[in-house]
């Protein structure tokens, strides 16, 4: 009989949880962002009779109940201070026994690095060299058949793509890239050394600074054939807040001291479709008003210039030619107005949320068809290029 009840109660326990889970969630709402693991989490999925005969809705619905779990992000904490606590222990023991030489790149975390002693910076070490050329390939098709468009590629090649300790040994990962994609003019974003690699990147964050990103959209309009000149930057402002990027956020090593500055443009007033609805890009009003939020762990990047959506609209009103459509993650948040200042109209599709944020595949070219798009531009990372997922140690 005792069995029996305890069986019942944990059969009552077991229907009593998800649903306490759903009113906890209805109550403080669906979580957006995941600091610890630095990427969008999954939403409860829209119930309908296709995508539960598919079983899409079932594989969505775990992926929220994951992510949403109340509790969940504290949890995932928790391990990855276990994970890098462990890793700094082991680099510690190797160290003591190791050659100077083979301390040049310092493990500090699982895939994270500090790099020649230069304890204020991350970096990751260099994904492996077109070891999986077909995935390059299958990641290169919807470009390589898109039709009616004048084709370029930007290839950003950040510390995945580039071993400091061998700075003059070309440019490989770019090279495979450009042998994957078809397109009618190439681009690299590439620093020659440590040393220019600093002046261009955030400390510890993948994307570039401010003045890397100023080089980038320079380089671009030229790439492009951009009639126009380059807008000007009229001047660099600082903010009273250190920046602790994607690389800090994943180790929760607050080694940076570097304040979070910008360049600033005087841009034409433009019309902004953020996944379909009118908006606002970015929070720049709140940083010239001094209200930008202080909180050791914020994304200024993302904050200040605009995150990551689906799919993004700029209508310039100042110009009546020219449509640009841009394959980009978020390496083109600081450049989307700067580019769409020179254009009609300009769409950035980011291809790993368009489908949950547009509800629907992206069909490239059936988008510039539709959209009557005549410049095609494919601007990322190697993660982009070779559709890999950020925690790919390799392509």
């Amino acid at each position: 009989m005792n069995h029996r009840r305890f069986a019942y109660y944990l059969l009552l326990i077991g229907c009593a949880l998800p649903i306490l889970l759903l009113s906890v969630i209805l109550f403080t709402g669906q979580r957006e962002i995941s600091a610890s693991e630095n990427r969008a989490l999954a939403k409860f999925p829209v119930f309908s009779l296709n995508s539960f005969m598919d079983g899409s809705y079932q594989a969505d619905l775990e992926k929220a109940l994951g992510d949403q779990y109340p509790g969940g992000e504290r949890i995932k904490g928790f391990v990855l201070d276990a994970q890098n606590a462990v890793t700094k222990a082991e680099t510690a023991f190797l160290s003591a026994f190791a050659a100077p030489d083979a301390r040049i790149y310092t493990e500090i975390a699982p895939g994270y690095y500090h790099f020649a002693g230069d304890e204020h910076r991350i970096v990751e070490r260099p994904w492996a060299e077109g070891n999986d050329m077909e995935k390059l390939r299958r990641a290169a098709e919807p470009f390589n058949r898109a039709e009616n468009v004048r084709k370029y590629l930007y290839f950003v090649r950040n510390s995945r793509s580039q071993d400091f300790t061998e700075p003059s040994s070309g440019n490989p990962v770019f090279d495979h890239v450009c042998a994957a994609y078809q397109a009618d003019g190439y681009g690299c974003f590439s620093a020659a050394d440590y040393q220019e690699y600093c002046r261009l990147f955030y400390q510890t964050d993948h994307h570039w600074n401010a003045q890397g990103a100023d080089r980038a959209y320079r380089e671009l309009v030229a790439l492009l054939g951009i009639a126009d000149e380059p807008v000007q930057a009229e001047g660099e402002r600082s903010f009273d807040v250190v920046f602790n990027g994607s690389y800090a956020r994943q180790t929760k090593d607050l080694c940076a001291d570097e304040k979070f500055s910008v360049l600033t443009y005087s841009l034409p007033p433009m019309k902004l479709s953020l996944n379909g609805k009118r908006g606002q890009y970015g929070h720049q009003s709140l940083y010239e008003r001094n209200r930008y939020p202080v909180d050791e762990l914020r994304n200024h990047y993302a904050y200040y210039y605009g995150g990551d959506f689906g799919e993004i609209i700029i209508e310039n009103p100042k110009k009546d030619t020219g449509r640009l459509l841009v394959l980009a993650d978020s390496y083109s948040n600081p450049l989307n107005l700067l580019l769409a200042s020179h254009y009609s109209r300009t769409y950035i599709i980011d291809l790993r949320y368009y489908q949950r944020d547009m509800g629907q595949a992206f069909d490239l070219n059936q988008y510039i068809a539709e959209h009557q798009a005549d410049t095609l531009l494919m601007l990322g990372d190697i993660a982009l290029f070779a559709d890999a997922q950020e925690e790919e140690a390799g392509i």
